[in-house]
C-alpha cells in the first residue's frame, strides 16, 4: 500500500479535476516529480512547494505533519527489511560471480544511465576480480533481490596513480593489478579505489542508504583492526549525488576522468589517510581515527 501522503496528494489532485501536468505547473515542478510523489517514490521537500500544496489542495499543517510522520514510520519499518550480505550470498542464492555481476550491472546502469560499456567493463572481465578479492564488496538486499552494493579494490601503486590522472578505465582492470594484504608485511599501507557504491533508484531512501554506507564504514573499521590502513582513497563520481557523497567523506575533486563529457560527467575525487581522521565520517570513531592519525600524521604547516 502506498504512503498516506501519496494517496492524499493524488486524491486531492483528482478531486479538483487536475492532471499531473496541471499540478506540476501549480507547484513549480515537472510532471515526473508529481508522478513520483503519487507513487511513493519521493516526497515534496522545499518550503515553497509545501506552501503551494497547502494552499492549492486545502491541506492543514496538522494533516501535512501527520502524513510526513506516517511516511517516516514506514521508512523505519522498511529499513528493517534490508540486509547487508557478503560472499555468503552466492552460496545461499545458488549463483556464481557471473550471476551476481549480471545483477550488479543492472544497478550500475540505473545509477549512471549514460555509462558506456567501455567504462563499465564486462561480466567476463569482472568475475575473476570478484573471485580474487571476495572481501572487498558487500551487497544490500531486500527480500531475495540485490538492490545496492559497494565495491572497492586495493590497487598497486602504478595503477592507482593512473586512476588519479583519469587514465584507468574500469574495463581495463585485471586481477594482476590488485595489491593483496598479507601478514608478511605488517605496517604496509594500501591504496583504495572505490569502484562503486549506490542503491537502485526504486530503493533510494535514507533507511537503506544509511545502512549501506554504515556497512562500508564498518569495513574500514574491520580492515584497520587488522592493521590494514589506506594511505590514499580515490574514486570517480558520475552524478551530483555521487560528488556530494565524496565531499561528505572529505574527498576533493582533483580532475576529470578521460571519459568525462558534459553529457556523462566523470569527476575524480581523492583524499589521503592523514585526512581520514580529520574530515571523514570516521573522525567520530575514535579508535579508528587514532590508528589513522598515528600511521599518517599530518605534515606540519609551514
Amino acid at each position: 500500500m502506498l504512503p498516506l501522503l501519496s494517496l492524499q496528494l493524488k486524491a486531492r489532485r483528482e478531486a479538483r479535476g487536475l492532471g499531473q501536468e496541471d499540478a506540476a505547473k501549480l507547484f513549480g515542478v515537472d510532471k515526473d516529480t508529481v508522478s513520483r510523489w503519487e507513487r511513493g517514490r519521493s516526497k515534496p521537500g522545499s518550503a515553497s512547494v509545501l506552501a503551494a500544496i497547502k494552499a492549492e489542495y486545502a491541506v492543514s499543517q496538522k494533516d501535512l505533519d501527520d502524513w510526513f510522520f506516517e511516511w517516516t514510520i514506514r521508512e523505519l519499518k522498511e529499513g528493517d527489511r534490508y540486509f547487508i550480505r557478503g560472499n555468503d550470498y552466492l552460496a545461499a542464492s545458488g549463483i556464481d560471480e557471473s550471476g551476481l555481476l549480471a545483477q550488479l550491472v543492472d544497478i550500475d546502469f540505473d545509477l549512471v544511465p549514460n555509462m558506456s560499456t567501455l567504462e563499465e567493463g564486462t561480466i567476463e572481465q569482472w568475475a575473476p576480480i570478484f573471485q580474487a578479492s571476495p572481501s572487498t564488496w558487500k551487497l544490500l538486499t531486500h527480500g531475495n533481490k540485490i538492490v545496492g552494493y559497494w565495491h572497492y579494490l586495493n590497487l598497486k601503486d602504478e595503477y592507482f596513480d593512473l586512476v588519479k590522472i583519469g587514465q584507468l578505465r574500469d574495463s581495463q582492470i585485471t586481477p594482476e593489478m590488485l595489491d593483496h594484504p598479507t601478514f608478511l608485511e605488517p605496517g604496509k599501507s594500501f591504496k583504495l579505489y572505490m569502484v562503486m557504491i549506490g542503491i537502485h533508484s526504486t530503493h533510494r531512501f535514507m533507511g537503506a542508504g544509511g545502512k549501506l554506507i554504515n556497512s562500508f564504514l564498518m569495513e574500514l573499521e574491520r580492515t584497520a583492526s587488522q592493521g590494514i590502513l589506506f594511505s590514499e582513497f580515490a574514486t570517480v563520481a558520475h552524478t551530483h549525488s555521487g560528488e556530494a557523497l565524496c565531499r561528505d567523506f572529505g574527498m576533493e575533486k582533483i580532475g576529470h576522468h578521460a571519459s568525462h563529457t558534459k553529457a556523462a560527467p566523470a569527476e575524480i575525487f581523492h583524499t589521503t589517510g592523514s585526512n581520514v581522521s580529520k574530515t571523514s565520517p570516521l573522525k567520530i570513531r575514535q579508535k579508528i581515527a587514532q590508528m589513522y592519525s598515528e600511521r599518517f600524521p599530518q605534515a606540519p604547516s609551514s
